[in-house]
């Protein structure tokens, strides 16, 4: 009986040997491979956030300035672009271009984002009065 309980045991500790000798330590590679990859994932959802947080402050100051510029054509001043870049400046963004077609005032605004591959956002908004009719 005793020599069937030590061949039992020693038959366990084998087991155990071929089981866990080749997983020994990838508990912790496995913990270290989960966390670079959930901030790779992290990283990646932050840079997009960026740029889409950019590219709507663009677009909302691309608006208001084409909305000042259009406005202040019609109550004739003379240099609407003046107004529409003054709006760019105040919301921190640069004007790239500012034209006036007939009524219409056509602004196209650069915002900067924190990313090294597309360092700037670029949009375009047009504001004028409605044809009636």
């Amino acid at each position: 009986m005793k020599y069937v309980v030590k061949h039992i045991v020693a038959r366990l500790n084998d087991a155990r040997r071929w089981l866990g000798g080749a997983d020994e330590g990838s508990g912790t590679m496995s913990g270290v491979a989960l966390i670079a990859i959930a901030s790779i994932m992290l990283g990646a959802v932050a840079m997009v956030a960026n740029l889409l947080f950019c590219a709507h402050r663009a677009q909302n100051t691309a608006d208001m300035a084409a909305v000042a510029a259009a406005t202040s054509l019609r109550d004739g001043a003379a240099d609407p672009c003046l107004v529409a870049s003054r709006t760019v400046a105040a919301n921190e963004t640069m004007l790239r271009s500012c034209a006036v077609e007939g009524e219409d005032a056509l602004v196209t605004v650069r915002a900067a984002t924190q990313l090294p591959f597309a360092p700037w956002v670029e949009r375009q908004s047009r504001a004028g009065p409605i044809a009636c009719g």
